[in-house]
Formats: structure tokens, sequence, C-alpha cells
């Protein structure tokens, strides 16, 4: 039987014509990837599983209520920040400052809060009487810090500090008066302090004032899902009244 030789053109058109109507085309679109710093509760790897509050709070709205597909990445902070000013990465979650606001659209509401505490020795009666405090009144104490905390560079800036790299070790150096007490979020140092349950180390909280946090959804400009904010922000809104937010931030307390 004589074969008749197939134009390349058409061989061509063959070929694009198969892969538009391919399984191919039907595949999942594309990812929404969300980048992290390794900051536990809200953001950490755990045996290769990206978890934590945040991550936990934006999976639920994002992928099993928005029905989008997610990447969680965590990565060193400044790569963070730097990727989703270039576009390489989608979106973080962050206070929204006007430097970020530069290249990044903010959600209204917020994916979860922070706020910071004293945490002082129990045996210590100083400031027992103290509801709050404010950034001033804690002048005359040795403070300990997270090495490399952005919030105590900005405010602790003309105080006594002493940085360690673990809760852990701030909590020896508060049991062995290193120093006065220990300047952290709430949440993390509750988190951690699930370490020292059968120990001795007791301590008490003190509020300081005016540093509630709202952490926002930050979406690059340049992010083909830049236009999902007034859905997620309604997304937010119904996981709020319906009690998913605080059932999430309950498994981490």
């Amino acid at each position: 039987m004589m074969r008749v030789a197939v134009p390349l053109y058409i061989r061509s058109l063959m070929l694009l014509v198969s892969l538009l109507f391919s399984p191919v085309s039907l595949a999942q679109p594309p990812a929404m990837t969300i980048a992290y710093a390794e900051y536990k509760p809200y953001s950490f790897t755990d045996n290769g599983q990206v978890r934590g509050i945040e991550v936990d709070v934006l999976t639920e709205a994002l992928s099993t209520r928005m029905q989008i597909p997610l990447q969680h990445r965590v990565l060193p902070w400044k790569r963070v920040q730097t990727y989703v000013r270039t576009g390489e990465i989608d979106a973080y979650v962050a206070v929204a400052t006007p430097e970020r606001l530069s290249y990044a659209s903010a959600s209204q509401e917020a994916v979860t809060f922070g706020s910071v505490s004293v945490f002082m020795n129990t045996t210590d009666s100083r400031l027992e009487t103290a509801e709050t405090l404010t950034l001033e009144e804690l002048k005359p104490y040795r403070i300990g810090i997270t090495a490399g905390s952005g919030w105590a560079k900005r405010n602790l800036n003309k105080h006594f500090i002493q940085p360690a790299y673990s809760t852990s070790s701030l909590a020896d150096m508060l049991k062995m008066n290193r120093i006065d007490m220990i300047v952290e979020n709430p949440y993390i140092f509750s988190y951690h302090l699930k370490q020292f349950a059968e120990d001795d180390f007791t301590f008490r909280e003190i509020p300081v004032a005016g540093q509630q946090l709202s952490l926002l959804l930050l979406i690059s400009k340049t992010s083909a899902f830049a236009d999902i904010l007034p859905a997620f922000n309604a997304t937010l809104r119904a996981m709020k009244a319906d009690g998913t937010l605080d059932s999430i931030h309950a498994r981490y307390r």
C-alpha cells in the first residue's frame, strides 16, 4: 500500500490540535504560592510539612472554601519579602507597612493577630500590681528577646536587651536572674513554654500597651491572584462568624 507524505505544516497543525484537546489541557490551574518564615506557632516545618496558625487559616480559606490550589513554602524572612516584591512568590502574611504596600495589596480582614507581653518570674515582686506596661516603663529592666526580632529592633533600641536564639534559652536566663523579663508574643511564648510543663518555672504575664498587630494577607500586585482579596475578606468573615478562626488558634495554645 502506497504511503502518502503529509506536509510538515499539516503535521504541526495536527500536533497543536492534539495538545489543545488532550487531557493535559484539563489539568489543575496553577497553584497560589504563599511563603512564610520559620516562626512557631504561626508558621513552621514539621517532618517536611508546613504547619502553623497562618498555614491552617489560609488552607481553610483559600484551598477548602475558595477552591484555590496552594503551595506553602518556608524560607528566610528577607527572601520571602524579596520574592513577593519581585513577583516570584504570590503572597505572605505580615503587618501592612507603607513599604510593603508599594508592591503588594493587603487584605482588610486579619489572617491572625500579634501582640506583645512581658513575662516575669513569679518570685520577682517588681511590677506585680501592673496590669499593662508602656515601652517607656520597660527601660529600667534587663530584657530578654529572641535574636533577630524586628519588633525589638524598632521598639527597644533605647533599652538594655539581651538576645537569645530560643525561648528555652530565654527561660533559662530568666530562671538564673541573668535578665529581669522576657518580652515576646504571648502565642509564641506559650507555645514554646509547653516544654517546661514539668519544670518549676512559673511566670506572670503583663501585656505591653499599644502593641496589638493585625497580620494581613499581602499579595503581590503582579500576581495572577491579585484580584481575590474581596472574596478572601468575605471568607475570613464567615470563618470568624462560624468559630473556625477561634478553633484554629486554639490548636496552638
